[in-house]
């Protein structure tokens, strides 16, 4: 698939699942804006699978609808038809394919930053 289809459906999931925090009720919009902004830089200090074990260890609602959301793009984009927890597919993952998968992650987060400072206001 060429990238500009691929950057094409990245942008179009985040804006739905920036849509779907900004209308979920549990979530605290101020709280997804900043972990939006928060979690690339995560990922690129301690790694992907050390950061989605942090997310996946907090008991926050916004945490996991963002954990939520990131397994459904890697299901959606490898097309995996597995009920494997995420951190388990990432801890399983060789060296080359685990670094495929953090760059997509982290192109998948720069929509999902950006849709998140555009549509989420400061007082949400």
């Amino acid at each position: 698939m060429p990238i500009r289809d691929i950057e094409k459906e990245r942008a179009i999931f985040a804006y739905e699942k920036v849509d779907e925090a900004i209308t979920n009720q549990g979530i605290k919009q101020s709280e997804y804006k900043s972990y939006c902004k928060k979690i690339p830089s995560l990922i690129q200090t301690n790694g992907l699978s050390a950061t989605f074990a942090f997310i996946f260890s907090k008991n926050n609602t916004t945490y996991t609808l963002i954990y939520d959301q990131v397994n459904e793009w890697l299901k959606k984009r490898y097309s995996i038809e597995s009920n494997e927890e995420l951190i388990e597919r990432l801890i399983k993952l060789d060296s080359i394919k685990y670094k495929k998968v953090t760059i997509e992650v982290l192109s998948l987060f720069s929509w999902l930053r950006r849709f998140a400072e555009g549509r989420i206001s400061k007082d949400s």
